[in-house]
């Protein structure tokens, strides 16, 4: 039987990463290096009154550049004293926050507080449609898993400022099941993640779910809990959501991994996710009490529905025994600052269940997941073929010290006239969007509408992505 030769993969406008092998046809003299995100020191949301003890990773973050402002909302835990409750901050840099007094919760006898929401439970997931969303009164569309009595489940609320929500009146959405029930297999859990899909234009949960025995896992988690894993559903309107589905599991074989979850976003033509892993069968220091660690890894899916995870950790614990963020680091979807990614995560300080629980903030360099480096030797890369959706291209690139160069060939690996790499003007330091130029060429023009293969020769860089537009 013959093999029926790869299609060209068409490249819409935006950032492409060589986070895995996907627009990899060939590679010499190439390293893939994996970059992990650098922490502040300290936490950005901390306690603080006994209605604001546990500020929790599941946030939402955006920024509003034409205001000067960052406005963040998360779920908060309160041991002992009330249930858990939804919050409000802002920032004007995304690093030092306020929380505002909105008035409308009451708490120990005042409103003066930044609380939004009560009774609203886990896993806040939360988008905003912009200023120009069809329904002004539902620009603001948020998650939560809600718990009070039977039914409980996935709800949805909706906001025309993100302050005042109005609860659905149908919630829940997605139903929980109990293990005793027979729909079980298909019960959503209490930790969800929500974002808008732009390449299929609806919007998506992740949320965690429940292994049953035709998953494949090896027993229960430490405290007796059936292990987690990552599930997903599809909207169109925010109301009426698709039957629930697998999409991410841990391998079978060995420990007791499972998933906190799965935030989700989308960049250039491709899905991304961050995994919250749980061992909830180790202790954070060795021959401590057992009280569960986590980390956070990547995934990656060029469809949406079939997940890749990568096996490195892509955010760690710290590892400094008596640190805020010793025993859990718990990451969600990157925020777009300038060159940079903020990367906000839930500290744990000594386990699952124990301890305090803070917010914090580690940074990395925009789209810097995974690196194709080359030393003193020349290294090159080849894209598969492909439909280039842009007029011009730019790459990510860190050659300080280093040189790059590109080629546009064509599906036999020919240079087109003009583009071969001796016609490409050498390109070095470090730049998150260099432009590629030619000697006599600065655009596509002459590759559209066509297979191509892109070509990277370099030397001394570490090349991260390029970029259509």
């Amino acid at each position: 039987m013959s093999i029926q030769p790869r299609p060209p993969i068409p490249l819409g406008p935006g950032p492409h990463l060589f986070a895995d092998d996907y627009l990899i046809a060939e590679s010499t003299g190439l390293q893939r290096r994996a970059h992990q995100p650098q922490r502040l020191p300290e936490p950005v949301l901390c306690k603080a009154e006994r209605w604001h003890q546990q500020p929790l990773l599941f946030l939402k973050i955006i920024p509003y550049p034409e205001e000067g402002l960052f406005r963040a909302w998360y779920n908060v835990k309160n041991p002992g004293y009330c249930p858990p409750v939804h919050a409000y901050a802002e920032s004007p840099d995304g690093i030092h926050w306020t929380r505002p007094h909105l008035g409308l919760i009451e708490m120990d006898g005042s409103r003066a507080n930044n609380l939004f929401m009560q009774g609203s439970g886990f896993g806040l997931g939360l988008l905003d449609d912009g200023p120009n969303a069809p329904d002004p009164a539902r620009r603001f569309k948020m998650t939560s898993f809600e718990h009070p009595s039977r039914p409980c489940g996935l709800c949805v609320a909706f906001s025309p400022d993100g302050l005042h929500w109005t609860r659905h009146p149908d919630n829940p959405v997605l139903p929980y099941y109990f293990a005793e029930d027979r729909d079980f297999a298909r019960s959503v859990g209490d930790i969800s993640d929500t974002f808008y899909d732009p390449l299929r234009r609806r919007y998506v949960a992740n949320f965690s779910m429940y292994a049953v025995p035709s998953d494949g896992y090896v027993g229960a988690s430490r405290t007796g809990c059936i292990r987690r894993l990552v599930g997903q559903s599809h909207s169109e309107d925010f109301v009426r959501w698709s039957e629930p589905h697998r999409i991410l599991a841990a391998d079978t074989a060995g420990d007791l991994t499972e998933f906190y979850g799965m935030s989700g976003f989308v960049r250039g033509d491709t899905y991304y996710g961050i995994v919250r892993v749980l061992r909830d069968d180790l202790p954070a220091d060795p021959g401590g009490p057992i009280e569960g660690l986590g980390y956070s890894q990547l995934a990656i899916s060029h469809d949406g529905e079939h997940w890749r995870r990568f096996s490195e950790v892509f955010f760690d614990r710290n590892q400094t025994p008596g640190t805020w963020d010793h025993a859990l680091a718990w990451m969600s979807a990157p925020v777009y600052v300038g060159d940079e990614m903020y990367l906000y995560y839930g500290g744990y300080s000594a386990g699952h269940k124990v301890g305090d629980r803070e917010i914090g903030l580690a940074t990395l360099r925009l789209d810097g997941y995974v690196s194709r480096e080359a030393g003193e030797a020349t290294g090159t890369l080849r894209t598969p073929p492909v439909i280039l959706g842009g007029a011009h291209l730019t790459v990510n690139v860190d050659a300080p010290a280093g040189v790059l160069r590109v080629a546009l060939l064509d599906e036999a690996g020919n240079a087109l006239p003009g583009y071969a790499l001796e016609d490409s003007l050498p390109i070095g330091g470090d730049s998150v969007r260099h432009p590629v130029r030619w000697r006599e060429r600065d655009s596509l023009a002459a590759a559209q509408d066509r297979p191509v293969r892109l070509a990277f020769e370099l030397r001394n860089a570490s090349l991260y992505a390029f970029a259509l537009d």
